[in-house]
């Protein structure tokens, strides 16, 4: 080709980038092995996504037809949702293709007219582009349906979008709706989501019988989607991703553990590898973007999630960076539950029983807070604890740490010792925030050793304020750092100063704050409330001379 008049200037300008570009190019096919033929590509993806779903479900209740759907399809039990882990920013993340840092639903309490954190980028008034709207956008007069049993994953897309757009009453009428639907009009993309798995999680608590079971039943609805495609004129051409927004422990989610942010991938259909387990890293929102991979969509530079691809025929993934799966951790002889920290609140003594739950490595352990490692004391037979203790324990295998750590805190305190903390609780309307209660009088009144023990507990409802105030004996001067773990929103005061602030509608979720402490008796008054569900309350202290533990006996004296 003749190019003429070419300034030479602009062409030395262009080089660099002409490189980078060339570079750019063979880096992307150094971890990428792409196919050029698209002809295996599905022309129809149905995505199903079960609230609540873990993999502990999957692999303890007896579901054939998920079983089924993975042994003809890829999967992991390790992807990863976003944090927090709770259902608007999740589900939102699972059709946005963008963590809620990008699309700023950062809550339930999310809403067009009421939120913190503004997108950065939208597709209408204050809603970043989903997936709904880039196939509508590139791909017009494709038929697409969002059929969801809670109502609240209908704020999350673009209505204008969307060609069927229905919230059933019932899990089974959203898989009698959504098989229909799916018979009548093949649509090119179907989002069904069902919500029964963390109405039970939340009703009777996650690893329950109940729970498994409603697990059970979703494998029963799914079973009807899966036999509406079969039976549909798409049947030939379809790719299923099915996944779910969070896990949970206890009657809750929103926290950080693996058992609340692991979840089920799975995905089934034309293209895509048989029997075929994930090997690397996928996170909530890299489900839009593997729609939109097997759809031929090009997605916004917004978008951080990346396709699948490694699930689909012919593809190749070339990376050193697989899923690290752990062992599981060292089992105490009396397992918490639920949000509950492990060890406990003894009197005089408490005895130190640890189990390897795996067929292989060996438990190392410390009782002053440290982090074990390969040198750590092995555990080998119980230990006799007499005083406040905070045990971390691993398993090792050839010296190398191989599961994660777990943390106890062990609480012992004197038989005669009068319980420290005075608490008020409040029946109120409403609550998203902590609320100014002034003169009012209180519902119930008692005293307690903890702040989350059985006494409180038994006074939880929804939209109720706790107030507990005590005195907190300080032994050395120093800084104090306290921490608040709670469900819903909690702050800590001391001598009237507020030294931790961690309020509002939210699941489980910590915040921390400082301050210096002299030596003798100080105030302390504790605020939190619960505006519905299973609501959950820990507090946490540490200085340079103290490990990290929970605020307890050994600190609080009566008022």
């Amino acid at each position: 080709m003749f190019i003429k008049h070419v300034d030479l200037k602009i062409l030395v300008r262009f080089i660099p980038i002409f490189l980078l570009t060339i570079g750019m190019t063979s880096l992307w096919s150094c971890n990428y092995d792409k196919l050029d033929d698209l002809s295996s590509n599905p022309t129809h993806v149905v995505v199903i996504g079960f609230d609540g779903l873990s993999p502990d479900g999957l692999q303890q209740a007896n579901t054939p037809t998920f079983d089924k759907i993975m042994v003809e399809g890829a999967s992991t039990m390790h992807a990863r949702s976003v944090l927090p882990t709770s259902s608007s920013t999740n589900w939102a993340s699972m059709i946005m293709g963008a963590g809620p840092e990008q699309h700023g639903i950062t809550s339930n309490s999310w809403e067009r007219d009421n939120f913190v954190l503004p997108a950065v980028t939208q597709s209408e008034p204050f809603l970043f582009p989903s997936i709904f709207h880039l196939i509508r956008e590139q791909k017009s007069a494709g038929e697409i349906g969002a059929i969801y049993h809670w109502g609240g994953f209908g704020r999350l897309f673009e209505k204008s979008d969307v060609d069927f757009d229905e919230h059933p009453v019932t899990e089974e009428e959203t898989a009698v709706n959504a098989s229909s639907y799916i018979k009548v009009k093949n649509p090119l993309f179907t989002f069904i989501h069902f919500d029964h798995i963390d109405h039970a999680g939340h009703e009777y608590g996650h690893g329950t019988k109940e729970y498994y079971t409603s697990v059970e039943k979703a494998d029963s609805l799914l079973a009807e989607v899966m036999k509406a495609i079969a039976e549909s004129d798409m049947a030939e051409n379809t790719m299923v991703i099915i996944s779910s927004d969070h896990g949970g422990t206890g009657k809750g989610h929103g926290g950080e553990s693996l058992d609340e942010i692991e979840i089920p991938f799975i995905v089934w259909g034309k293209g895509i590898r048989k029997n075929y387990q994930i090997k690397y890293p996928v996170y909530q929102y890299d489900n839009a973007a593997t729609v939109a991979y097997a759809l031929q969509i090009e997605t916004p530079r917004a978008w951080i999630g990346k396709p699948v691809i490694e699930a689909f025929e012919g593809e190749k993934v070339i990376d050193k960076y697989p899923i690290l799966v752990q062992l599981k951790q060292p089992e105490l002889g009396m397992h918490a539950k639920g949000y509950s920290s492990e060890g406990g609140l003894y009197n005089d003594s408490a005895e130190l029983i640890l189990k390897n739950p795996n067929d292989k490595g060996e438990i190392k352990y410390t009782l002053n807070g440290a982090m074990p490692k390969s040198n750590s004391e092995t555990f080998t037979s119980s230990v006799l604890l007499k005083e406040n203790t905070v045990v971390k324990s691993a398993v090792f295998v050839d010296g190398k740490l191989s599961s994660p750590v777990n943390e106890a805190y062990f609480r012992i305190k004197p038989v005669a010792l009068v319980k420290p903390i005075d608490f008020e609780v409040f029946h109120l309307d409403n609550l998203s925030f902590i609320p100014s209660i002034g003169n009012r009088k209180p519902d119930a009144k008692g005293n307690t050793f903890e702040f989350s023990s059985v006494e409180v507990r038994s006074h939880i409802k929804p939209n109720t304020l706790f107030k507990f105030t005590s005195n907190l004996k300080i032994e050395e001067e120093d800084n104090y750092e306290f921490a608040i773990r709670s469900d819903d929103g909690s702050k800590l005061f001391i001598d009237g100063a507020l030294v931790v602030d961690n309020d509002g509608d939210h699941g489980v979720r910590t915040k921390n704050g400082s301050i210096d402490l002299e030596k003798g008796n100080h105030t302390i008054e504790m605020l939190w409330f619960n505006g519905g569900g299973d609501g959950w309350l820990d507090v946490y202290v540490n200085s340079d001379k103290m490990p990290n533990q929970i605020l307890s006996t050994n600190l609080l004296r009566k008022n």
